[in-house]
């Protein structure tokens, strides 16, 4: 469907002549063709919009559908999609109540990487970042402050279609603005916006999974024509813990015990996100017995849960033995027979219990 009614692109009424059609098409093209103002967007967006109402008024059949269905009206011939029906229906009560949609500036992209501390309890982080702000000498018109401005003389400064009866639509001559560019701002060289290198505040909630954006309104590229600034969208990554593990709200911990701790007992110091806490080895605890810590673990995003600690202890062989130790050990093994080790005494008479090769029948 048409973006503008095709008659306030030419700037002629309903019921122009064909000679009134090409010779206002002539002028204005003429004015804005892209070889006379190389390298001017806006120039070759308005050439564009000439050229395609051009096409379709200065064909009699193509005009008189386009009369028929107005801005529903599709040069493909087919009918309207609910797309365009939705889209004429905003754009009709949007010109009824004097306010026109503008295009909004460019979405950013930043990722930041959080430590599961971070994670855990929250925090606020600055980031710094390229994006376009609006030019303050000229407040974002492109326009310089003092003699870069006239009055639009199509509209006569009012910003209003003349050609127009029913409902209100914007000057196609001056966007709506009332007034034409003359002179370029010196900032900004006439686009309204600047690059320039920013430094936000990003509030990261608690419990937060790595991956999770953040959508920061209105602070992404400032648009070019007035229009609103895009957003900001920061990617959340989560650095690796050198002690921990995640697992949903879980915090999973691997603690090495010595083999005296799991034989005789101990009370074993083990991490927290926020320092540490100790916890009770019970005499002849095996290795990779888990000892969960309730509340110890992540919180829900948005949520009262939080998850646990569950810290698995793993028994550590000694190696590199000394004279000593070596000693000690020889001297223990005869204390430590069966009745110390159940799983080893129990594999040692299943194999003893099982028929040789020559019992075989």
């Amino acid at each position: 469907m048409p973006a503008r009614d095709y008659y306030s692109v030419l700037g002629v009424k309903r019921d122009a002549s064909p000679e009134e059609l090409k010779r206002a098409y002539r002028t204005l093209a003429l004015q804005f063709h892209p070889d006379r103002k190389p390298g001017d967007e806006a120039a070759a967006q308005r050439f564009r919009e000439l050229s395609e109402a051009w096409a379709v008024l200065s064909d009699p059949e193509q005009r008189g559908r386009y009369d028929s269905l107005g801005p529903l009206f599709r040069p493909d011939g087919r009918p309207p999609s609910q797309d365009d029906l939705n889209a004429y229906l905003a754009d009709t009560f949007s010109s009824l109540f004097g306010r026109k949609r503008k295009v909004r500036g460019d979405d950013l992209r930043y990722t930041l990487t959080l430590s599961l501390e971070e994670v855990a309890a929250g925090c606020v982080r600055e980031v710094r970042l390229r994006r376009r702000s609006r030019c303050a000498r000229c407040e974002g018109t492109g326009a310089e402050e003092r003699d870069g401005r006239s009055p639009c003389a199509p509209c006569k400064g009012t910003g209003r279609s003349p050609t127009r009866r029913l409902l209100r639509s914007d000057c196609p001559h001056c966007d709506g603005r009332g007034w034409q560019k003359i002179k370029d701002c010196r900032s900004c060289s006439g686009s309204g916006v600047l690059d320039d290198e920013a430094t936000l505040k990003v509030r990261v909630p608690a419990g937060v999974a790595n991956g999770q954006k953040l959508k920061l309104k209105g602070k992404g590229d400032e648009a070019t024509d007035g229009g609103p600034p895009g957003d900001l969208v920061v990617l959340l990554q989560v650095d690796e813990h050198p002690l921990f593990r995640r697992r949903g709200l879980d915090l999973l911990c691997e603690a090495p015990l010595y083999f005296t701790e799991a034989a005789l007992g101990a009370e074993l110091r083990v991490p927290t996100l926020d320092g540490h806490t100790t916890i009770k080895i019970p005499p002849g605890t095996p290795s990779g017995r888990i000892f969960k810590l309730s509340g110890r673990g992540l919180p829900e995003a948005g949520g009262k849960e939080v998850g646990d600690l569950q810290v698995k202890v793993l028994v550590e062989v000694p190696t590199e033995l000394d004279a000593a130790a070596r000693a000690a050990l020889q001297a223990l093994r005869p204390a430590l027979d069966g009745r110390h080790h159940p799983a080893r005494k129990q594999w040692d008479d299943a194999l003893t219990s099982r028929p040789r090769k020559g019992d075989l029948p």
